[in-house]
């Protein structure tokens, strides 16, 4: 099965910095839901873990669709991603409400920790993108200089 037929590939690139965001976020959840529940107790732990939780399936969501519309077509894309963007900000409303109705976390720092979540994550991540058409997706890992190279 080929790219085109709808096989994906690990290598995306995509795929590659939103499973790397998602591994910025199991790095900060332990420390964020220890320390913001030392202050406020239990239920404001659990708004940390549940909303890096949240932001890291939204960021995962994203790229896969953003590649599932760009190995169907290319003018695919741009529909692709504003639907996507407005699915998941409806999906993203729908679980915030329910959260608040079911009163089941610490809804001001649940607030506050999705909006952080997803910009610090983003932030964090710019310094690990590429930005060069060589290597989409993620920089490459330093080469080791060999003696007599410059």
């Amino acid at each position: 099965m080929n790219a085109r037929e709808g096989a994906v590939a690990l290598d995306a690139p995509e795929l590659s910095v939103a499973a790397d965001i998602a591994r910025r976020a199991l790095l900060v959840a332990p420390v964020a839901a220890i320390g913001v529940g030392l202050w406020r107790g239990a239920d404001a732990a659990g708004a940390i873990a549940l909303a890096l939780a949240i932001v890291s399936l939204n960021f995962l969501a994203s790229a896969a669709l953003l590649r599932w519309g760009a190995l169907r077509a290319p003018e695919l894309l741009m529909g692709v991603a504003l639907g996507g963007f407005i699915g998941r900000l409806a999906v993203l409303t729908a679980v915030g409400i329910g959260i608040k109705a079911l009163d089941i976390v610490d809804w001001p720092v649940f607030c506050i920790a999705l909006v952080v979540a997803h910009l610090g994550l983003l932030a964090w991540e710019t310094r690990a993108v590429s930005l060069t058409l060589a290597y989409p997706g993620l920089k490459p890992p330093p080469r080791a200089v060999k003696k007599g190279e410059k």
